[in-house]
């Protein structure tokens, strides 16, 4: 029996990482300490586990309605900015002599422009010149002056034609004049960056290279300026063909008159206003929803041993009814829902015309049951923007100190500011890399506590199978004591 002691306490402190499974008793020793570990997992690990992952589904559905908050206030945004109601539609009467927009300061009305000259750049270009030529002898130049200043060019022994394009271009933006070899003339041009008067191109060619082999004309030559009668004005210049005018943007095309036609946009400010009320019933639908989401506590949070005995299917309906309900009730989002639909309500205070609320320019709730989503009667949009398009502007748009004064969209977008600032620090965002949020601190202690707990099951299930080889051990001796007994006996 010495031996015996001597022997355990040998094991004692060599087998913590052996494991004898069963040898000498029968036992499944493998099977039995997977249940225990089983067992210990589901009272100590899994509640842990169900307890993340619900507050990770909680997370979610929070960062999810915030991304329908997010795309209402770009919605509103663009609603609360005057542009919206100012934009401009334009029309020409011949667009192959001018076509134009409209900034959203231009006056609406109709317009008589006379195109008398198209802005030009300058021009120069050789005879033909054979391709394959290269220069051959010592270095020479030639200066190019432009409208942005002047520039030596050097061409060296071995240089052709297009190493001598390519000097003039790497110039270009000293002298404003770029040069081209066109292969199918077999001409070298010269050419203006700029169109107008103050573009021009002048040479210096003491050396001959330009005028002795491309023939090219070096006089100086200048480029000219559009002009054009506005409402039969006098003579205005312009130095290129696209400029702005009286806010109004023109691109001519050719020389002639037209009548362009400045008109409110209505279109614009129709479809701003649609996008914003689909932002709207988005959000709206999606908050309703979740405050209403009966919690099925039938269902929970799945093991990853269950996952393991379902299909992908039947994991999935298991998890759609698991995680309804989250947010049913909850105050946050309470507050938020009530805000905006009390806010889309609001009469705007100090304005002096009719349309003081959304419901004045054809924007009214639906149903009861439709819990707050907006309709809108296009008609009556459009006959609003049409009669006072100003009125309806300030209805939206109107600033003040006063918060009853503020146009319903600008007091959207700053209650939906505060509502995504407090959803983020309830939920965090996905575009951090580390979450601080309220849910995400919790988040994190749980997979603290899990790793923990893991740790210390581990840790059990060592000692178990330590536990169980060193029976192994004391049965397998036993065993081979009684042999050597019985083997003594029968001598």
């Amino acid at each position: 029996m010495a031996n015996v002691a001597a022997t355990s306490s040998n094991a004692s402190s060599t087998l913590y990482s052996n494991r004898i499974s069963g040898l000498a008793s029968g036992m499944d020793t493998e099977s039995m300490v997977k249940k225990m570990v089983d067992a210990q997992r589901m009272s100590s690990v899994d509640p842990l586990a169900k307890s993340k992952q619900l507050l990770e589904w909680k997370r979610e559905d929070y960062r999810s309605i915030n991304t329908k908050l997010m795309a209402l206030r770009t919605a509103a945004f663009d609603v609360k900015m005057k542009t919206t109601f100012m934009a401009k539609s334009v029309e020409s009467s011949d667009s192959t002599v001018l076509t134009a927009t409209s900034r959203a300061e231009a006056l609406a009305g109709n317009y008589s422009i006379t195109v008398s000259q198209m802005a030009k750049g300058v021009t120069k270009e050789s005879t033909p010149v054979d391709s394959t030529w290269t220069y051959s002898g010592e270095d020479k130049t030639f200066t190019l002056t432009g409208k942005s200043g002047s520039a030596t060019i050097y061409v060296s022994d071995g240089n052709s034609i297009s190493d001598i394009v390519s000097k003039i271009n790497d110039k270009a933006s000293e002298t404003g004049i770029k040069a081209t070899y066109d292969s199918g003339t077999n001409k070298f041009y010269l050419l203006t960056t700029d169109t107008g008067a103050a573009s021009k191109i002048e040479i210096s060619d003491t050396d001959n290279i330009l005028t002795s082999v491309f023939n090219m004309d070096v006089t100086a030559k200048t480029g000219q300026d559009a002009i054009i009668k506005f409402n039969d004005g006098s003579d205005i210049s312009f130095s290129s063909n696209t400029f702005t005018f009286n806010n109004i943007n023109f691109n001519l095309k050719k020389e002639g008159t037209a009548t362009i036609t400045v008109a409110n946009d209505v279109d614009a400010a129709v479809d701003k206003i649609k996008a914003f009320v689909e932002a709207y019933n988005a959000a709206i639908e999606d908050i309703s929803g979740k405050l209403s989401e009966k919690r099925n506590r039938s269902y929970e949070p799945l093991t990853d041993a269950q996952k393991e005995e379902m299909s992908e299917s039947e994991i999935k309906l298991w998890e759609e009814k698991a995680r309804s309900g989250m947010l049913k009730g909850d105050n946050l989002l309470n507050s938020i829902y009530s805000n905006l639909r009390m806010t889309a309500s609001n009469i705007v205070s100090g304005l002096s015309g009719k349309y003081k609320t959304l419901s004045s320019v054809g924007i009214t709730t639906g149903e009861y049951s439709e819990n707050g989503k907006l309709h809108i009667n296009e008609d009556d949009l459009r006959a609003a923007l049409a009669e006072d398009p100003e009125g309806v502007m300030n209805m939206f748009t109107q600033t003040s100190e006063t918060p009853s004064e503020k146009g319903i969209a600008v007091q959207l977008y700053e209650n939906l500011n505060s509502a995504i600032k407090n959803i983020s620090d309830s939920a965090g965002s996905d575009d951090v890399s580390y979450d601080e949020s309220a849910l995400g601190i919790q988040i994190n202690e749980l997979e603290e506590n899990i790793e923990t707990a893991e740790t210390r099951l581990q840790n059990k299930q060592e000692y178990w199978w330590n536990q169980f080889s060193l029976m192994e051990q004391y049965i397998q001796q036993m065993n081979e004591q009684m042999s050597w007994l019985q083997a003594q006996l029968g001598s």
